[in-house]
Formats: structure tokens, C-alpha cells, sequence
């Protein structure tokens, strides 16, 4: 696991990777977390290089085609019932 110091209060901190929220459903990138529930402050950082870029095969784009095509698929099962 790669960790980093926390600058505020010196625990150790978690590399959270790039991916969406599942409440907003938004691509985000890849941050440092410094852990309340271990003792941490909750303070964030932002990560820097490979880790930060959107996760692989993920772009909104991709994810908008794939709804749109399940919304076309939703709308044939209707017509067939």
C-alpha cells in the first residue's frame, strides 16, 4: 500500500485512487486521505502522476453511451410487453 505523512498532524495517510461518487455519480481524481477513524485529522491532499488520472476504461463519455444504449433497451422491453 502507498502511504503518505499528513502535513497538519503527521499520521499516516491513504492514496484514495480516481473513480466516481456514488452520490453524484461525477469522476473524480485521485486524492491522499488522512484517516479519521485511525487517529487522523481528515484532512485531504492531492495526488500527483499515474494514480491521478481517471480510472481505465471509465471517461463519462463511455458511461453516458452505455446509459443511453440501456435506455434503448428499456424502451424495446416496454414495446414487447
Amino acid at each position: 500500500m502507498i502511504t503518505k505523512i499528513c502535513e497538519k498532524c503527521e499520521s499516516e495517510m491513504k492514496l484514495v485512487p480516481a473513480g466516481f461518487s456514488k452520490a453524484k455519480n461525477k469522476p473524480y481524481s485521485a486524492f491522499w486521505s488522512c484517516d479519521k477513524r485511525n487517529g487522523g485529522c481528515g484532512a485531504t491532499a492531492r495526488a500527483e502522476g499515474e494514480a491521478a488520472s481517471a480510472a481505465p476504461g471509465a471517461s463519462p463519455d463511455r458511461l453516458a453511451a452505455i446509459e443511453r444504449k440501456l435506455d434503448e433497451i428499456v424502451e424495446l422491453l416496454k414495446g414487447m410487453q
